[in-house]
């Protein structure tokens, strides 16, 4: 069962834990300092104060334990919950750690000030959570640039880095997505007249898209059964890419973070391909990568014997 601790409480296998944001920890040390002479009423405003600062807090699920390791998920605004097969996999040689981003999931309610881009929310409170010592990241599709951001900022921060299904820098492989996807009308139950504009509709759209990342339409659709539309934000999807592109990473800057990038790992048949892997490939032909055949975007799944090995091998460093 997962128990909840503090950021600076050293936790066994399997918890959750309530991570401050920077600007929280300065402020409650502020009201802390006022409260010493303030009078008792005034404290009251303080207990106020507290519990929305509690409120606030990061919430960051990890599992095992040993060397911490960071899973960065895709979407972008995606819940982290389909990472968790990651998580149980490698819980006994790494403490694996994952949390919903700012306006997602579990962190839904966190807020998201309006004089700051998302993007830049986002990599602040990935600062906030991960330890200021080196590191490993992994990163999936979207999770993969978030990484590479974050990295760029804080190069002495990250030990090392396994990019899996990565979108490259310049979203190339997201130009005619949507006619790339694979589609599995055989599969998808159909919808009846009556769902038609009513939330059963919103699911099965949901289902549908993220079925149609799979080469096995079947596991695709039974993969997809766990998660309905309210897993994800679109608005936070659309305002991140956009933000994105007004940051986006340049050739240059891919190319001094190549020592750092443990791995990149491909699936033959993804949406993403061939772009991603001949944008990665040509800026950094030194790195290690890995193609795996039969599978989609999702090879922990599709594949697990086959994207384990390679995962753990990746994690070697």
């Amino acid at each position: 069962m997962n128990k909840n601790y503090s950021a600076k409480t050293h936790a066994p296998s399997g918890f959750s834990f309530h991570r401050k944001l920077a600007h929280q920890e300065q402020a409650a040390k502020k009201y802390k300092s006022i409260t010493c002479l303030l009078t008792a009423t005034v404290a009251v405003f303080f207990l106020s104060y507290n519990s929305l600062l509690a409120g606030a807090e990061i919430v960051v699920n990890c599992q095992g334990s040993g060397e911490p390791l960071y899973l960065i998920g895709g979407g972008p605004a995606f819940s982290s919950r389909n990472l968790e097969p990651i998580q149980q996999n490698l819980r006994e040689r790494f403490q694996v750690c994952r949390w919903d981003m700012r306006g997602v999931g579990s962190n839904a309610a966190l807020t998201i000030e309006q004089d700051k881009t998302v993007l830049d929310q986002w990599l602040q409170d990935m600062a906030d959570v991960l330890p200021e010592k080196p590191v490993l990241i992994w990163g999936h599709s979207w999770g993969a640039l978030q990484s590479l951001l974050f990295s760029r900022l804080y190069p002495e921060r990250v030990k090392a880095l396994v990019l899996s299904n990565p979108v490259d820098p310049e979203l190339a492989s997201l130009e005619h997505i949507e006619s790339k996807r694979i589609v599995h009308p055989h599969v998808q139950k159909k919808l009846t007249l009556d769902e038609i504009d009513t939330a059963a509709e919103k699911r099965h759209s949901f289902r549908s898209k993220i079925a149609s990342y799979f080469v096995d339409a079947k596991k695709g659709w039974e993969y997809s059964a766990q998660f309905d539309h309210n897993d994800t934000n679109n608005k936070l999807n659309i305002q991140l890419w956009q933000e994105y592109r007004e940051v986006q990473l340049q050739p240059h800057e891919l190319k001094q973070l190549s020592a750092r990038i443990s791995a990149l790992i491909y699936c033959r048949q993804d949406v993403l391909m061939p772009e991603n892997d001949q944008h990665y490939s040509s800026i950094l032909p030194t790195v290690k990568y890995y193609m795996i055949d039969d599978c989609g975007h999702f090879p922990w799944v599709e594949t697990p014997e086959k994207y384990y090995d390679i995962l753990r091998r990746s994690l070697s460093y």
